[in-house]
């Protein structure tokens, strides 16, 4: 009975997880042979809540929160592409906010420009008795500008995930988000 009045009282907790490009080596497609030059406008989060990336909602009631690290959202989804596209073997170059895409190309030597913004990242976790359920869900809506023929595309890139665990830790959310992630930055590097 003790146990239980201590669990009742615990409070809410707020967890910073660890953003990151997680490919599996298996599904892994081989990367470029001519390192092409990619810049990248730093994304835009276009999210209502641009604070947290999910919640947790334990048997007591409580909900916890998880944050991204690095902090905020938009420079952990930018750093996570920028690294997806080195593992690829892209040369990916950051460029600045504010000039239009034709001005970047020629400035940076690049010839892809991607912009884009975070329509949805986001984690929920619910414990029932015996299980977790958790839902993820990661939408980007990209623009990919080539330098070559100076068009433009604007794609939506979307991934969702809701595994069950049986016993629950900030890095199973963590995993999630992350494959999540991944399956979308995949998705994306598919139209290059």
């Amino acid at each position: 009975m003790l146990m239980l009045m201590l669990a009742g009282c615990a409070s809410s907790v707020t967890y910073v997880i660890d953003i990151a490009y997680a490919p599996q080596i298996k599904d892994q497609a081989p990367g470029q042979t001519e390192a092409v030059r990619i810049a990248v406008i730093p994304f835009e989060d276009a999210r209502e809540n641009k604070k947290g990336i999910g919640t947790r909602l334990r048997l007591t009631g409580q909900t916890d929160e998880f944050e991204a690290r690095p902090y905020p959202a938009s420079t952990a989804v930018t750093d996570t592409l920028l690294s997806a596209l080195r593992i690829r073997g892209y040369n990916p170059v950051i460029a600045p906010r504010g000039k239009d895409n034709a001005a970047i190309a020629e400035g940076t030597s690049s010839q892809v420009v991607l912009s884009g913004r975070i329509e949805d990242l986001w984690a929920e976790a619910v414990s029932k008795p015996g299980h977790t359920d958790i839902k993820t869900n990661v939408t980007l809506k990209v623009s990919i500008y080539r330098a070559d023929d100076r068009s433009t595309r604007t794609i939506t890139v979307q991934s969702q995930s809701d595994p069950q665990v049986v016993l629950f830790s900030p890095g199973i959310l963590q995993n999630a988000i992350n494959e999540t992630l991944t399956d979308v930055i995949n998705k994306l590097l598919l139209n290059l």
